[in-house]
């Protein structure tokens, strides 16, 4: 394994880790919420308005939100609601780091919201100004929706659109036993789920402390951070902190030439060189953004987090990412990095998409990319790789 240089001060500001989480009786609570779920369930009816009336009561029901619950022992105080979007380029583990905020249960975690608004307004060719305001605005919508548990503002269309897309399988919430239930589950997957609502993603919203959403860097309008403030501005609102994850470019890139097949014959072209220096360019951007000299309204919530540190030590640097976005840490947290940061054990926990991880593996494994590909990521990629302290092959520099 290549040494990599500690990244620059700015970027590895410690958080101590604060050995007085709220962790007390998490277990039981967590027993006695499955139970519950359990019990709820067997009541469910299962044909349309019936079903989702009913659905919508135990949602509201299970809740704990603060007030004495006789399903729940004692009374709880619901912490203020907080939100966390994770930012990060393709192909860089976010939805590993995704999973260790979905494992809580009083997380509201959503995958990749923007990718049906993507696609929705064709935000690849988007040209004119007006396209480029409308996009940006519906971004916004889309993600203060989410904090707010208030998806009023969403049309039917794109209400629908979210039900059978198959970001929704990314998200317990989303996809629950509640919502796609058993007797579904011999359908296709964009059928075995029951159709969104409003009401019911506001009563799924609302039945968790926090919201955590993960949207990939490209998806942002203008690539850039800049374009989020107008919801870190509201803090009278909501509560949002940016995590922005990184990794060496060179893993990257490799992980999309191995899982974007018609990349594998393209990418000594000038047009690949150019794709590699806009994303490495981009983060260089966000990055300075952030760290550098950040406007009022993003100094102390944004925090970078570097892949290769997270998989080694995976458990610490989680809880220091729950310090940062002020989570309560879960038992389940812990539980589901232990099941998941080991090799694969068959074929349906391996591809490029799988959730577990050898940590070997994972980190050494763009040395296998051939040298013209490593030396275009290099060559485009110098000052990233240098602010973020990844050493350049020395019998290549």
């Amino acid at each position: 394994m290549l040494p990599r240089k500690p990244l620059y001060s700015v970027l590895t500001q410690k958080i101590p880790i604060d050995q007085d989480f709220n962790i007390n009786g998490e277990r039981e609570l967590e027993r006695k919420d499955e139970i519950t779920k359990a019990e709820n369930r067997q009541d469910l009816q299962s044909n349309g308005k019936e079903h989702e009336s009913a659905l919508l009561r135990k949602i509201t029901e299970s809740r704990i939100d603060g007030k004495t619950d006789e399903k729940h022992a004692g009374t709880l105080t619901r912490t203020p609601r907080r939100n966390l979007i994770i930012l990060s380029p393709p192909r860089s583990g976010s939805s590993f780091l995704g999973k260790l905020f979905d494992s809580n249960s009083k997380i509201m975690y959503w995958f990749e919201p923007l990718r049906v608004v993507q696609k929705n307004l064709f935000h690849d060719n988007l040209s004119s100004d007006k396209q480029i305001l409308s996009y940006k605005n519906d971004c916004i919508n889309v993600i203060e929706s989410t904090f707010k548990c208030d998806f009023t503002v969403l049309n039917n269309n794109t209400i629908a659109e979210y039900s059978k897309d198959d970001s929704r399988w990314a998200s317990s919430a989303l996809a629950s036993r509640f919502l796609c239930p058993p007797a579904l589950a011999h359908l296709n997957r964009s059928s075995s789920c029951l159709p969104l609502s409003h009401a019911m993603l506001k009563n799924i919203c609302n039945a968790h402390n926090h919201t955590v959403v993960k949207i990939l860097i490209g998806r942002v309008p203008n690539d850039s951070i800049a374009n989020l403030q107008k919801l870190l501005v509201r803090r009278e609102s909501h509560d949002v902190r940016l995590l922005h994850l990184v990794r060496d470019p060179r893993a990257i890139i490799y992980s999309v030439v191995q899982s974007v097949k018609w990349l594998n014959e393209t990418y000594l072209s000038k047009d690949f060189s150019l794709y590699v220096g806009r994303m490495c360019n981009r983060t260089v951007n966000n990055l300075r953004f952030g760290l550098s000299t950040p406007p009022s309204w993003l100094r102390g919530r944004f925090k970078v987090i570097r892949y290769e540190d997270l998989i080694n030590n995976a458990i610490i640097i989680s809880q220091e990412l729950y310090k940062f976005a002020r989570f309560e840490w879960s038992a389940s947290v812990e539980e589901w990095i232990n099941d998941h940061n080991r090799p694969p054990r068959d074929a349906e926990q391996q591809g490029p998409y799988s959730l577990y991880r050898n940590v070997s593996e994972v980190i050494d494994n763009w040395k296998n990319a051939p040298m013209n590909l490593i030396k275009v990521v290099e060559d485009n990629c110098g000052d990233l790789m240098h602010m973020l302290g990844y050493e350049k092959l020395a019998y290549m520099k």
